[in-house]
């Protein structure tokens, strides 16, 4: 199948839009939620703690502060609103999407690859030389397929998808920006309970230990997982012939592939 053929298959290009349109709708009741007066933001709303954001402590309703931890709930806030068996079968639909179209990826390129009389056609006791464009897309080729191999085996040993996966994958970053900005476990918490009381989340048993245990950790690993595996791309055997540039390219490519793929 083509690439076409599997998104007219699945139509991801729905889900992906529904999510910018929610995030935008909900974008002020989201400020209002995290930057309430009674919030725990406030308690870290200092100078020292926020310089480094470049942040003015006089003005909660658009600090810096905010503003990045609301830029890490887009995915959330959809979650957010969907009745636990639209987060199961949302979640379920685009991981189909993107492992039929990992796999598609990786046949195409074996296919390639797998051929070494490519555009060099041998002929009975008549050597060619070998084709130096063809060597140089097999180069590239093989690191790409080095990358999505290992995204192959990633996405084998993932937990099965629960209505809870959706909320997970999409606050890793959320909860990794409150522990970097210095939050209390409790303010975390919190901060959480909040949100999902706003929104009416779709799941009775959020209580503290149960937001810890089955979100704010799950969320953690999956967003450590993924920062390690991105920072490992630059270890990927690249020939010299590729170039730096190119090289460079492949990466940022690479990451933004990973991102892409591992956002549900």
């Amino acid at each position: 199948m083509t690439t076409k053929q599997i998104r007219s298959k699945y139509d991801p290009d729905t889900v992906l839009k529904d999510i910018s349109i929610t995030y935008e709708k909900n974008i002020e009741k989201l400020r209002s939620c995290i930057s309430h007066k009674d919030s725990p933001v406030h308690n870290y709303n200092t100078v020292q703690q926020l310089s480094f954001l470049e942040s003015n402590k006089n003005n909660h309703y658009h600090n810096h502060l905010i503003n990045e931890l609301l830029s890490t709930l887009k995915d959330s806030v959809y979650f957010m609103g969907r009745s636990k068996k639209d987060r199961l079968n949302i979640t379920q639909k685009m991981r189909a999407f993107y492992s039929e179209l990992l796999g598609n990826y990786l046949e195409r390129i074996n296919m390639i690859i797998q051929d070494p009389e490519l555009l060099a056609p041998k002929q009975f006791n008549d050597p060619i030389p070998k084709h130096k464009g063809i060597s140089f897309i097999f180069d590239i080729l093989t690191v790409i397929k080095k990358d999505l191999e290992a995204e192959y085996k990633y996405r084998k040993n993932m937990p099965r998808a629960g209505h809870l996966t959706g909320l997970q994958i999409a606050m890793g970053k959320f909860f990794t920006s409150l522990k970097i900005i210095g939050f209390a476990q409790k303010d975390q918490i919190t901060i959480v309970q909040n949100l999902f009381n706003t929104f009416n989340v779709d799941w009775k048993e959020r209580g503290r230990d149960n937001i810890k245990i089955s979100l704010q950790n799950p969320a953690l690993e999956y967003h450590s997982k993924t920062n390690k595996d991105i920072k490992n791309i630059s270890n990927y055997y690249f020939p010299k012939s590729l170039g730096d540039n190119l090289i460079s390219s492949m990466i940022e490519q690479a990451i933004i592939f990973k991102k892409r793929i591992r956002r549900f």
